[in-house]
């Protein structure tokens, strides 16, 4: 890409959904690429949904600004479709303070951004933080289909498609969007707070979170979703303590071998809410002294400083950033073979994988893993290279940034 030089930076938009207080992937990385842009000198602005009444509808935000809109009320299927017309009105109504719109998870408001493009002129990047947004993946029945296959086809006509995944990029492609419009894009981290830890860091670690030198500790990292496989789990981590074959013994998992720490809020309101489900699932099961649920956490990377194997068994997963979060610590992963981590998690190279809904192959993973010091010691020695350069939020973000001045300064010819 040729940019076309500018006398200012460029003005963008980060168009999400959601914003803080809620935090996601989709929500890290909005929030992550704003810092970004505005260290590197862009005039950014978050436009975001209204949650509460006590979040101002304006207020600054690391360099940038933070705009609700919409109306207000909680994180809901239905709520980015809600907010459409108030996306298009706003970029209409403000097209002299931007110049480009970044459409993170570009469902449903990423459509607010193409209808206001007709008025303003101005480029649209849509950046789909899950499959099937531009092509159907099958699931939805011939009328589902059909729906999204012109919802994709809306989307296709951004004037670039930023792919979280391999999977994505080859949806884009099949739709025949042109190649100079498709870019590899992917959520990324920080690559220096995301890393193997030092032996007194991983000493604090794992004291912090009550882990004996003689545990192996298993982390999931996640909201507390049916999606995710968290019941998948409950029901493989029983599994292991009943001795499926070839057994471990319960009483040694339950009190010094083997520890599961569940990490992560549950969905209240939500549909898809397994939390209050798995805290059941684990007492009725007899589980309590080996596995712990600790909510969300804020500092991730000291959880991760304290695990042995991270486990993410997702049902469907565009990217999976926990995972790439674990791997750049130095631990290996347990996931489910399903969409973007199949990018990066490497069976019996830096991780193992198992087919979605199989908690016998999920316990089984786990288990060669608990038991296997050797094998465990190998895939975490190839985890960090697996995702360093891919991953590195200094690489994506600044290739990001090139392709918004790109659109900011007019396509050269």
């Amino acid at each position: 890409m040729n940019v076309t030089p500018r006398a200012m930076p460029p003005r963008v938009v980060i168009l999400t959904p959601y914003f803080r207080p809620i935090v996601g992937g989709v929500e890290s990385n909005a929030e992550r690429l704003t810092r970004y842009f505005s260290s590197i000198g862009f005039r950014v602005t978050v436009l975001t949904k209204r949650l509460t009444r006590d979040l101002p509808d304006v207020e600054p935000f690391d360099g940038g600004r933070v705009v609700r809109i919409g109306p207000r009320g909680p994180r809901s299927p239905g709520a980015k479709w809600w907010m459409l017309p108030a996306v298009t009105s706003w970029l209409v109504k403000h097209r002299d303070d931007y110049d480009v719109v970044s459409s993170i998870d570009c469902r449903g408001v990423g459509l607010g951004a193409l209808a206001a493009r007709f008025v303003t002129r101005h480029p649209v990047i849509a950046q789909p933080q899950t499959t099937g947004v531009l092509a159907p993946d099958g699931t939805q029945g011939a009328v589902g289909s059909a729906l999204k296959m012109a919802l994709g086809s809306l989307y296709g006509q951004a004037d670039a498609i930023a792919c979280i995944a391999r999977t994505i990029e080859r949806e884009a492609l099949s739709r025949h969007i042109p190649r100079d419009r498709v870019h590899y894009l992917p959520n990324a981290i920080d690559m220096t707070r995301f890393r193997p830890p030092t032996t007194a860091e991983r000493a604090a670690a794992r004291s912090s979170f009550s882990v004996a030198d003689d545990v192996i500790a298993c982390v999931f990292v996640g909201r507390l979703s049916r999606e995710k496989g968290v019941m998948d789990l409950m029901d493989a981590w029983r599994l292991l303590g009943a001795g499926a074959p070839p057994p471990l013994d319960s009483a040694r998992l339950a009190g010094c071998r083997a520890r599961l720490i569940v990490a992560g809020p549950d969905m209240e309101g939500h549909a898809w809410d397994v939390g209050a489900e798995a805290r059941a699932f684990v007492a009725r099961h007899g589980l309590q002294e080996s596995v712990q649920f600790v909510g969300q956490i804020d500092d991730v990377p000291a959880l991760l400083h304290a695990a042995d194997i991270v486990v993410q068994p997702s049902h469907f997963e565009a990217l999976g950033l926990s995972a790439v979060e674990a791997l750049a610590c130095g631990v290996p992963v347990v996931a489910c073979a399903v969409g973007g981590l199949v990018d990066f998690v490497v069976d019996d190279v830096n991780g193992r994988t198992c087919r979605p809904h199989r908690p016998d192959e999920l316990a089984a993973c786990l288990r060669s893993l608990i038991a296997e010091p050797g094998r465990r010691a190998r895939l975490a020695g190839a985890a960090r290279s697996s995702v360093e350069r891919q991953y590195d939020e200094q690489v994506v973000f600044s290739r990001f940034a090139a392709l918004v001045r790109w659109l900011a300064g007019g396509r050269s010819q």
